[in-house]
């Protein structure tokens, strides 16, 4: 098993062009694995009409689109996957990063053909539950259900410690491995405060104002209003600043608009959903503080992206994600409690750059680990799991 290639499929019901942090990890997973000369299929609700450019195979899930969260799509109901060619599908083993009907499909697999299966555990479902269904007993249910498929795995996967106390919050008794998350920007090679040079001057910054970003899904969980009205009392302070939201999602409307009323249309822009990579990079280059009071994620990709640029980032206290954060070492914690808190721990922050540019430091030291760093230790991880399926 050693000296050949893995066949590895990969499940997820999101995948490049739509992007979030899971498909991110997916896409990276699925290209670098490819790149050490595996075998990757990736499963997935495909976009219509959009040519998958991939050199890996990208397989259909049968699906409709979520019309409450668009451009999301929602693979059909699990009744329907015996008639769906990839339940033909075979391979040496399944890693599911979704526990909906793409999750499912690689249970049947693996129970169908005695294939080990993997499970990691990416978000915090409960509060998407509830904000689509309302009621608590609802969403308490939905829980259950997909808990289901994380008990039914061969392993689970956690990108950090506290994911796992999640997982128990949501009644999973079972085991967890913690293999993190990282990032595919590679600076090795980089000048990086030549990089800083040149993207504050393509994006029209001067050196003087400080420079705040915010990039992930434009959603009220991810609390871009808090950020918003947080922004709104820097100015009314009389603090100099530009900030940048880089995104989409269905608070898109009400960012702009709140961007006119509160008045702050020459200090603050909304820019959209950046699907070019490298253009990303240069708002992550010119920044001098991340912004991401977020208590709905687990283990943010964006935290490690701005963290090797050099562009700490300013957290809340008590956050899942903030357990990577070592307070003034790699990042910065704001009480969770109040927007004009977080105001001031930004305005504190920011008027001390000696500070600023050690945290920065820090997190670039501490938080830069790169997807193909990362994947020697995921392939092992695969091989020891399937050699134990054989023997078991």
């Amino acid at each position: 098993m050693k000296s050949r290639p893995l066949k590895i499929g990969l499940f997820n019901e999101c995948f490049p062009p739509i992007q979030d942090g899971v498909s991110q990890v997916v896409e990276n997973y699925a290209r670098l694995l490819t790149e050490r000369g595996n075998d990757v299929t990736v499963a997935t609700a495909k976009v219509p009409f959009f040519d998958y450019p991939q050199t890996y195979d990208v397989k259909n899930i049968a699906s409709v689109p979520m019309l409450f969260r668009l451009p999301y799509r929602v693979g059909l109901p699990t009744w329907m996957v015996p008639l769906q060619p990839i339940m033909r599908y075979k391979c040496d083993i399944l890693h599911l990063h979704s526990p909906f009907t793409a999750g499912r499909i690689a249970l049947k697999l693996g129970k169908k053909n005695n294939t080990p299966v993997i499970a990691t555990f990416h978000s915090k479902y409960r509060d998407d539950f509830k904000r689509s269904v309302k009621f608590d007993w609802a969403a308490d249910f939905m829980v259950r259900h997909i808990m289901e498929v994380f008990e039914a795995a061969d392993e689970v996967w956690v990108p950090q410690k506290a994911v796992l106390e999640v997982m128990r919050s949501y009644g999973y008794k079972g085991k967890a491995e913690i293999v993190p998350n990282a990032v595919d920007y590679d600076l090795t090679d980089l000048d990086l405060p030549e990089l800083r040079v040149q993207a504050r001057h393509m994006i029209g910054l001067t050196d003087e104002v400080p420079c705040l970003l915010f990039v992930g899904q434009i959603i009220k969980e991810k609390r871009v209003d808090f950020i918003l009205e947080a922004l709104q009392l820097l100015k009314k302070r009389g603090f100099k600043f530009r900030a940048f939201f880089i995104g989409k999602g269905y608070w898109a409307d009400e960012l702009r608009l709140g961007i006119i009323t509160k008045r702050l249309r020459d200090c603050v822009e909304y820019k959209g959903q950046l699907h070019d990579r490298s253009a990303l990079q240069l708002y992550y280059a010119a920044a001098d503080l991340f912004l991401f009071p977020s208590l709905y994620d687990n283990a943010p990709l964006v935290v490690r992206e701005a963290a090797v640029h050099h562009t700490a980032s300013i957290l809340t206290e008590g956050c899942t994600s903030a357990e990577v954060i070592d307070p003034d070492v790699n990042g910065f914690l704001a009480p969770n409690k109040t927007t004009d808190e977080f105001a001031e721990t930004i305005i504190n922050i920011l008027s001390d750059k000696e500070r600023l540019d050690k945290v920065s430091a820090g997190a670039a030291a501490t938080l830069g680990l790169t997807w193909k760093q990362l994947m020697p230790e995921v392939e092992d991880r695969y091989r020891h799991l399937i050699k134990r399926k054989v023997n078991s």
